[in-house]
């Protein structure tokens, strides 16, 4: 009788894989055995037993772009999970979805829940993942919520809408991101909020970022040099003079 091909996970666990089993992970992934959270595991261990992705490649199929998202996506779904991720998601992100997954990656435990049971909900793709993942980072570098707007994912997009569409002097542009907006938003305030822009036409103009100025050295007194420290203030003159010269 056969053995059952163990799970890769558990190769961390039980130690490290010997040969045969790192070959094991090589012909599961080559006949894309298991779900996509097993070929992530199965990655991670080959990459960390000294196979490099070009050679995961070569001997699967796997493109080192693919293998970096399940190896992220898995490991993002796994956090998720422990975090308390509702059962709906949960079930979706185990059969797909790590392209979204992996879009997840720079928030909080608490924060991929919350975006990812929004996500499921709303039936978004990665490039809205990528969205809800930017906006709801923004909001964490926020003291407190943008008025008119809760801290669900729903309403923290909306308000990137709202942003955007205060900005836009092309009406179709506009109508675009309000409607955008409405469509995600989850309260009745950030509804509001939008709606109000269906009325009001006034342009926001984007706030451009600042330039840092650059000084080019034309000659070499504007060179930097050092400084003899004279003193405590106030300094006398005599004070001055009795410092000696740089040579």
């Amino acid at each position: 009788m056969s053995q059952s091909p163990k799970n890769p996970s558990n190769f961390q666990q039980e130690g490290s894989p010997n040969e045969a089993e790192l070959r094991e992970l090589i012909d599961r992934l080559r006949r894309k055995e298991g779900s996509w959270v097993e070929w992530g595991d199965a990655c991670n261990t080959l990459q960390k037993s000294g196979y490099n992705s070009q050679r995961i490649f070569e001997e699967t199929g796997f493109e080192p772009v693919h293998q970096n998202q399940v190896i992220v996506g898995a490991a993002v779904y796994k956090s998720m999970v422990n975090a308390g991720l509702g059962e709906t998601a949960s079930s979706f992100f185990g059969r797909k979805g790590s392209d979204i997954l992996y879009e997840l990656r720079i928030l909080t435990q608490p924060e991929r829940v919350a975006a990812g049971d929004f996500i499921v909900e709303s039936g978004l793709d990665a490039d809205d993942a990528k969205e809800v993942a930017r906006a709801v980072k923004e909001r964490s570098r926020l003291r407190q919520a943008p008025e008119g707007f809760s801290d669900h994912p729903g309403d923290l997009v909306a308000y990137q809408c709202w942003k955007v569409a205060r900005q836009q002097k092309d009406l179709q542009e506009r109508s675009r991101s309000i409607a955008k907006g409405l469509r995600l938003a989850r309260t009745q305030d950030a509804r509001q909020q939008l709606e109000r822009l269906l009325t009001d036409f006034t342009v926001v103009p984007k706030r451009p970022a600042p330039i840092l100025p650059i000084y080019r050295v034309e000659s070499q007194e504007e060179l930097p040099r050092i400084l003899p420290v004279v003193g405590k203030l106030p300094l006398a003159a005599a004070d001055l003079k009795a410092v000696p010269l740089v040579e």
